[in-house]
């Protein structure tokens, strides 16, 4: 399974890597306006790795996830409403290398929440997704054009009001589907968002690079514009913990990512990933949500243990969880 795999994420990644100057080559079954550069609302990103890093199979998605113990989102109202103002960090593997540790992720989201009649703040309408970008290009922030984005339990909406938003703030920050089309950091998460929060509208984020002027465009953005919203979205970051080709290397990277987040050391953070001492694929992003301010006061927890992973280019890749919660006690 694993081989075949392997072999299936080597042909997407040839078919449908951006190169800046040319055409994405798409699937077949993709429509040819995908690839566009159009703001027309009617765009809609299709699945690209579903079959291959999740099940493709609706019925099969979410008995997955009821084993892994997430609770099914209802339209209705429900008893009780997860929290907004909520951030956790979960892996993009192959579900069945990582699944299990994002479905911890998200399972605590769905525990920490208050019953409507309470007056207290609760319910999430958006969730805010980032992640790194694995295909070659240009460094900078890009959100996408499309509308919507398919999953196997039924299309996310985008919202376009934030987006819109958020690609004023920065010349770094721009609308291009060419990056998301292919990428899988945010798709692997996007069927546990479906499931947990069937009615939500999403913005999908991508990071390309790490320099320190990216990252500081990413924090800026998202305190001016984001802090406004976070008392009703979900804010989910992408990020595996540390990858290495010497293991304790890599084990020493992952736990020193743990020790940091749990103190918020924002500081220290940039520091380490500036020298390269930190491997995690999805580390800028975190230095950007530490730097921006928006979780002054809160500590991030791990939610699973550090489970790795030794992929086919013999690069150890270890995986956590973890969460904090922002604007609510």
């Amino acid at each position: 399974m694993e081989k075949r795999r392997d072999s299936q994420v080597k042909k997407y990644r040839a078919d449908v890597s951006p190169i800046p100057g040319r055409l994405v080559r798409l699937p077949q079954d993709v429509p040819p306006h995908v690839g566009k550069v159009s703001s027309r609302p009617h765009l809609r990103r299709p699945c690209a790795v579903s079959g291959i890093f999740y099940p493709d199979d609706r019925k099969t998605l979410v008995r997955q996830l009821a084993l892994w113990g997430l609770k099914q989102g209802s339209p209705q109202a429900p008893t009780v409403a997860p929290c907004g103002g909520q951030v956790i960090i979960a892996p993009h593997a192959a579900w069945d290398i990582a699944g299990i540790v994002s479905a911890a992720a998200f399972a605590a989201v769905q525990a920490n929440g208050v019953a409507p009649d309470t007056g207290m703040p609760g319910g999430i309408s958006r969730v805010i997704l980032l992640g790194p970008c694995h295909s070659p290009g240009q460094q900078g922030i890009y959100l996408s054009e499309s509308s919507s984005f398919q999953t196997p339990l039924g299309d996310l909406l985008v919202d376009r009001k934030v987006n819109q938003k958020l690609s004023s703030c920065s010349t770094l920050i721009r609308e291009s589907d060419a990056f998301h089309l292919g990428e899988h950091s945010l798709e692997v998460l996007l069927p546990m968002v479906k499931y947990c929060f069937p009615e939500v509208k999403i913005v999908p984020i991508l990071a390309q690079g790490n320099r320190p002027v990216l990252i500081s465009a990413l924090a800026r953005t998202l305190k001016v514009i984001l802090e406004k919203y976070m008392a009703n979205s979900l804010l989910v970051v992408s990020s595996n913990a540390a990858a290495s080709g010497d293991s304790a290397l890599a084990f020493s990277m992952a736990d020193e990512l743990r020790l940091m987040l749990s103190g918020m050391e924002t500081g220290a953070f940039l520091s380490r990933l500036s020298q390269g001492r930190i491997s995690a694929c999805g580390g800028a992003i975190i230095a950007a949500i530490l730097e921006s301010g928006l979780l002054d006061g809160k500590r991030f927890s791990a939610l699973t243990p550090l489970l790795n992973k030794i992929d086919e280019d013999g690069q150890t890749i270890y995986f956590g969880a973890f969460a904090a919660r922002s604007y609510t006690e």
